[in-house]
């Protein structure tokens, strides 16, 4: 029994010693045919008719060209490379933050001091180190996927959300709504013309989040119309109280039971600031867009409602 303290900081420090030397050996070059690509790149999201041709997943250190690819398609109006494309590029800006988190971790811990530890203490040390050994492992995949996406390549993250959303891809168009160019702030910068692309986009965004009966796009209306409501999409829509009452009464009219007392306040606050007039045509209003485009479809059950806009489904 007494052996174990002096035995487990020796495997220990072998698999510290098998960590740094996998994070020293450089990654394996691609040939000049590009082969060596990861086959599972992006794979299932092919929504395209029979027939119609897709970028090859790119080899490594050819993601720039892969993405180069999807952005001539999605600039042609193809809605499968929009959605690949901004999806693969939020991917790539992702791992910048993980590979820095990572580092960070796996330093604290091989610094940590293993002499008193109990038997049960440096197991679960040893699995702290092997979790990250995995992670470092999977971040080096996606490594690969991102090879060769420069800086300008990633900078196209905003405008490639933007393309998808105008092409009906609802994650983007819910997110480019909610955040619009202050998604990727540093970019934004660099590009301040976004903001006029986003003040320019936002009408027809809403028309046809509203036209596909999107519950996500009334619930980031009926906040952004709030009195006090901060952003760039409060900005560009600016203060209207009559349209605020407006997506809270659709709102209200396909909520569930537990938000029904909420919502109900907040119609009373909304409603005191409007005239009887003004309140009569936002319900008239309301009631006919819920029949019409959402067909007294229930908001209870929609998908993502209540996380975060910007969080998309990675295939």
């Amino acid at each position: 029994m007494r052996k174990i303290p002096l035995i487990v900081p020796l495997i220990l420090l072998a698999l510290a010693g098998a960590y740094w030397l996998g994070r020293s050996q450089p990654r394996p070059a691609a040939g000049a045919d590009g082969t060596g690509a990861d086959a599972d790149v992006h794979a299932g999201t092919d929504r395209r008719e029979p027939g119609q041709a897709l970028p090859a997943a790119p080899g490594r250190g050819a993601a720039g060209g892969y993405f180069a690819e999807l952005q001539v398609a999605a600039d042609a109006g193809d809605l499968t490379a929009a959605t690949r494309l901004y999806r693969g590029l939020d991917l790539c800006h992702r791992l910048r933050t993980s590979d820095w988190s990572n580092v960070l971790l796996a330093n604290e811990l091989l610094e940590a001091q293993t002499q008193g530890m109990t038997p049960a203490e440096l197991e679960n040390y040893r699995a702290q180190l092997d979790g990250i050994e995995s992670r470092k492992q999977n971040a080096q995949r996606t490594n690969e996927r991102c090879a060769g996406a420069d800086a300008a390549t990633l900078d196209a993250l905003v405008p490639s959300i933007r393309r998808a959303a105008q092409l009906g891809e609802p994650h983007a168009r819910a997110c480019y709504l909610a955040t619009g160019p202050g998604f990727d702030t540093r970019a934004l910068a660099r590009h301040p013309e976004w903001i006029d692309q986003f003040r320019g986009s936002v009408p027809g965004l809403i028309e046809a989040g509203l036209a596909d009966g999107d519950w996500t796009v009334v619930n980031i209306l009926r906040s952004a119309y709030q009195p006090d409501a901060e952003g760039l999409l409060p900005g560009v829509l600016g203060p209207d109280p009559a349209r605020h009452f407006r997506y809270l009464k659709l709102y209200r009219l396909g909520a569930g039971p537990g938000d029904i007392a909420a919502l109900d306040q907040q119609l009373a606050v909304a409603a005191a600031r409007l005239s009887p007039e003004q309140r009569s045509e936002a319900e008239a209003w309301a009631e006919t867009t819920f029949r019409r485009n959402f067909h007294g479809r229930s908001a209870v059950g929609t998908p993502g409602l209540d996380r975060d806009p910007c969080e998309f489904p990675q295939e």
